[in-house]
């Protein structure tokens, strides 16, 4: 797992909360790095709730269970292995992510768009939401298969 320290960038219940709200999660959800619970405490009552967090000795890239999806914020420096892993785990995948993530290798694109798309992106304010840098964050939902547009829509915290 990573080490850098910069990755551990705790999103606020709220804005998690809100993240939440745009998606209808349903089955067995899973928060793949749970931190301080953001987004695992604001999960809905009718799924299925699991959690792994390298702190508590919960490695996701031990975790090989399906789940319906995952929704969670991703440590940045090892997005590649992350999404990799999480592509074999799950069809529907949102994560809170500096959207220059999507588009900073070409492999990267290629591998999304070999094993589907992204159907919407939520784009937020780094500094409204209380994040320690200037790249604007877009809570990313990546759909195994799909191949339609993609909805860019403002999250607005409220």
């Amino acid at each position: 797992m990573s080490s850098n320290i910069g990755d551990k960038v705790y999103t606020p219940g709220n804005v998690a909360k809100l993240i939440i709200n745009e998606f209808n999660l349903s089955g067995k959800v899973l928060d793949p790095f749970r931190g301080k619970g953001a987004f695992y405490d604001n999960y809905p009552n009718n799924v299925e709730k699991l959690w792994c967090e390298l702190d508590c000795n919960q490695d996701f890239f031990k975790f090989n269970e399906r789940v319906d999806w995952i929704v969670s914020n991703p440590p940045y420096s090892i997005f590649n292995k992350v999404i990799e892993h999480s592509f074999k785990l799950c069809d529907n995948i949102v994560y809170l992510i500096p959207i220059n993530k999507l588009t900073s290798s070409f492999t990267r694109i290629k591998q999304l768009s070999n094993w589907g798309g992204i159907p919407k992106v939520l784009l937020m304010s780094p500094k409204a939401i209380g994040f320690p840098f200037g790249f604007a964050v877009g809570a990313v939902y990546f759909k195994k298969g799909y191949k339609g547009l993609t909805e860019f829509k403002i999250l607005e915290d409220k």
